[in-house]
């Protein structure tokens, strides 16, 4: 490419980049927009290749999600890292005295080369002209953030061939956004050189932060999903929660009322905090996921243009059932053959939007069984549904929150697997630990139903069962409890 047209590019990116970066950072009023969980880790992260002592591993960090869920945000907070540090925290501290040791930070918006043409490599190799330096032999401190990587078809490529000239030293620190579905295109070489660290859509106690300026009681989230999830048996489950009993009470107290509702309509994306509007903040989820539909999903596969435009219908039915049939999607949607159907599902899954939970166990159900397909956050099928919930489907919000539960937590922590019981009245979820002990789980707003839990445990070995959403805390048969929904919104 001419020298000229990236000088040019490169030199105009300078230009816009400082007012780019304060209509990310600031709110209407001028005020820095809170941060997310996942700032603390990147904080440590990022004191750690200051001091040397970041792992080799980690010096390339990929941050997929779906979109609209703030990774754009989250980079330019980063690259601000100072303005959201408090002195009067030792570790911010710590971090803002070896900030000295940084020599530069830089931000770049891969989806703008896309558009320029501009490829990573080429423009890098410029890049290190201009800057007068090597990323082989570097000596200098540098932050590089790369937003929507996955927008270059050598991404992958690139991230590879800069891990290896960058093996001799620990000077360069990489953070690289793009969509959930890079996950699946991470190739072996480059999954063996980078760390993942997923941003998944916001959870109650983010969103009281974000939207609220409502912080949790410190520790409280860990300490419920210890006891809820990972205890010895019914009775432990019981007595624990009993004594946090009052402490979750008065948080829920400081709550202005009618604050769960809001978040199972519109608390999984961070861009709704600033909306009063529901027709709004309902057409700006659809956006997201036209636009998931539209960028995301037709760059995984090749679909005829005539099964694309079913995946509406299709997230539609998906949002507007309980269980439902591979045999039931294919007559509705009128989809000739089942790998057309997979397909579509598949990237679905692939894109972010839904969550694949696969039935349990081999010793009962059909032989092709259809997995559960949930979403990653109820604000997606309250936004398919326009909020308006046909009669037993609105408890789905229920099961799509915990999984993204599992997905953002439980899933590193504490959990093998999630999995479902497919026998008509079991119990939602089986959530397999990884001592391999199962918990088996059913959800419901105002639940008082114990039969579907009862039902599973007689087929599945457990330690105890969960009825979560109750309307009180209760020890059945000191094998069941009973645990209310705010429990839950606080792990």
């Amino acid at each position: 490419m001419n020298e000229e047209k990236l000088e040019n590019f490169y030199k105009n990116w300078l230009k816009i980049l400082p007012q780019l970066n304060e209509g990310y950072l600031y709110d209407d009023n001028k005020n820095l927009k809170p941060t997310r969980h996942i700032f603390s880790f990147f904080k440590k992260k990022i004191n750690e290749f200051l001091t040397d002592k970041i792992n080799e591993f980690e010096k390339i960090i990929l941050l997929p999600g779906i979109r609209g869920v703030g990774k754009t945000t989250l980079l330019m907070q980063i690259y601000k890292l100072e303005k959201f540090l408090n002195p009067d925290n030792p570790e911010d501290a710590e971090l803002l005295k070896n900030l000295n040791k940084l020599d530069y930070r830089f931000y770049f918006d891969i989806s703008k080369f896309h558009f320029e043409q501009i490829g990573l490599s080429e423009f890098f190799q410029f890049f290190e002209k201009v800057n007068n330096f090597n990323f082989v032999t570097l000596d200098k401190k540098i932050i590089l953030l790369l937003d929507e990587v996955h927008f270059d078809e050598k991404w992958n490529l690139f991230l590879k061939v800069l891990f290896d000239h960058t093996k001799g030293h620990k000077n360069l620190l990489v953070i690289a956004t793009g969509s959930s579905a890079i996950n699946i295109k991470i190739g072996a070489d480059l999954m063996r050189r980078a760390t993942v660290k997923e941003l998944f859509p916001m959870k109650f106690s983010e969103y009281l932060i974000l939207k609220h300026n409502i912080y949790p009681v410190e520790n409280l989230s860990e300490e419920l999903k210890e006891i809820i999830f990972n205890s010895r048996n019914a009775k432990e489950v019981f007595n624990e929660l009993k004594d946090k009993e009052s402490a979750v009470k008065r948080f829920f107290l400081s709550l202005s009322p009618g604050c769960e509702d809001e978040f199972f309509k519109n608390g999984g994306f961070p861009f709704v905090v600033g909306l009063q509007n529901q027709v709004e903040i309902a057409e700006r989820i659809k956006y997201v996921i036209n636009g998931i539909i539209t960028k995301d999903i037709l760059t995984l596969k090749r679909f005829k243009t005539e099964t694309i435009s079913k995946i509406n219908d299709l997230l539609y039915l998906l949002a507007n059932s309980d269980l439902i049939s591979y045999e039931k999607l294919l007559k509705t949607l009128k989809i000739d053959n089942i790998r057309t159907l997979s397909a579509l599902l598949d990237v679905l899954v692939m894109s972010g939007v839904l969550i694949k939970v696969k039935a349990y166990g081999r010793t009962y159900g059909t032989t092709r069984k259809t997995p559960k397909y949930l979403f990653i956050t109820p604000s997606l099928r309250g936004a398919i549904l326009d909020n308006s919930f046909p009669p037993g489907i609105e408890g789905k919000k229920l099961e799509d929150y915990f999984t993204l539960i599992f997905e953002n937590d439980l899933k590193k922590a504490l959990a093998y697997s999630l999995s479902y019981d497919i026998a008509e009245c079991g119990a939602d979820f089986v959530l397999t630990l990884k001592n391999r002990s199962n918990v088996v789980i059913e959800l419901g707003f105002n639940k008082e139903e114990i039969r579907q839990v009862e039902n599973t445990m007689r087929k599945v070995k457990s330690k105890y069962g969960l009825v979560l959403g109750s309307g009180r805390l209760e020890l059945i048969n000191d094998s069941i409890i009973k645990v209310p929904l705010k429990f839950l919104m606080l792990t």
